[in-house]
């Protein structure tokens, strides 16, 4: 599942009750882009839980934030509904 807020996307995915989150950003860096002005993202957070842990999480490291939290559990509950629907 992927989700976009402005230049950050979220990515979400869950396997066997295990979640991997990605979060990364667009820049324009000509050292990412090797010289060149197109845009490219950056990753600023990978990490792997599951959901009875999630709590643990420090959403003031490793590139996140605090509003990442509600983003993440709005995520979670929309892959439970798919899911479940399947």
């Amino acid at each position: 599942m992927r989700k976009n807020k402005g230049d950050i996307t979220y990515y979400l995915e869950e396997n066997a009750g295990v979640y991997h989150f990605v979060k990364k950003i667009k820049t324009r860096s000509k050292l990412m882009t090797e010289g060149k002005s197109k845009i490219t993202k950056k990753m600023l957070s990978e990490f792997s839980f599951v959901e009875n842990e999630f709590n643990l999480i420090d959403f003031t490291a490793n590139g996140l934030r605090v509003v990442d939290k509600e983003i993440i559990i709005t995520m979670i509950k929309e892959i439970k509904e798919s899911n479940r629907d399947n």
